[in-house]
C-alpha cells in the first residue's frame, strides 16, 4: 500500500484546554474535514501524547440524562464534508496521557491510505 504523509497543519483547526500534567483524559474540539473530492472513511485517530484517541457524541438515554457514546471506525465523510468537534457535542476523547512534552499532534488515517497530521492549539478558558 502507498502511503503520502502530509505535513503537520501550521493552522491548527484543533484545539483544546490545558490540562493539569496529573490529568490522564482530555478533550479535543474544532473541525475536521475530508480534504479529497470524494467520499472517504477516517479508519483510526491516534496521538503522539496518548495511548487511545476515540471519537464520542452526545446523547440523551432513556432517563433524559446526557451521556457521551463513542463512535466506532470507519467514519464515512462525503466529499469536502466536515466534522464540527465542540463542548458537549461530538469530540475527541484523549485517554491514558504518556507524559510527552512535545506539541500534541493528532493522526487521522483514511481509507484511501492516506495520513493527515493536525497541531493541536491549546486554548485558554
Amino acid at each position: 500500500m502507498f502511503v503520502f504523509c502530509h505535513k503537520t497543519n501550521p493552522n491548527p483547526s484543533l484545539w483544546t484546554f490545558p490540562v493539569p500534567d496529573v490529568a490522564k483524559t482530555t478533550a479535543v474540539y474544532g473541525m475536521i474535514q475530508n480534504p479529497f473530492g470524494k467520499e472517504v472513511s477516517i479508519v483510526s485517530l491516534e496521538s503522539n501524547q496518548y495511548k487511545t484517541v476515540e471519537l464520542h457524541t452526545m446523547e440523551i438515554d432513556k432517563e433524559g440524562i446526557k451521556r457521551m457514546r463513542k463512535i466506532d471506525f470507519p467514519v464515512l465523510l462525503q466529499p469536502n464534508e466536515l466534522i464540527h468537534l465542540e463542548r458537549g457535542g461530538t469530540h475527541l476523547m484523549l485517554l491514558d496521557k504518556q507524559n510527552r512534552n512535545e506539541k500534541l499532534i493528532i493522526t487521522i488515517q483514511y481509507s484511501n491510505g492516506k495520513i493527515e497530521k493536525q497541531e493541536v492549539e491549546k486554548k485558554s478558558l
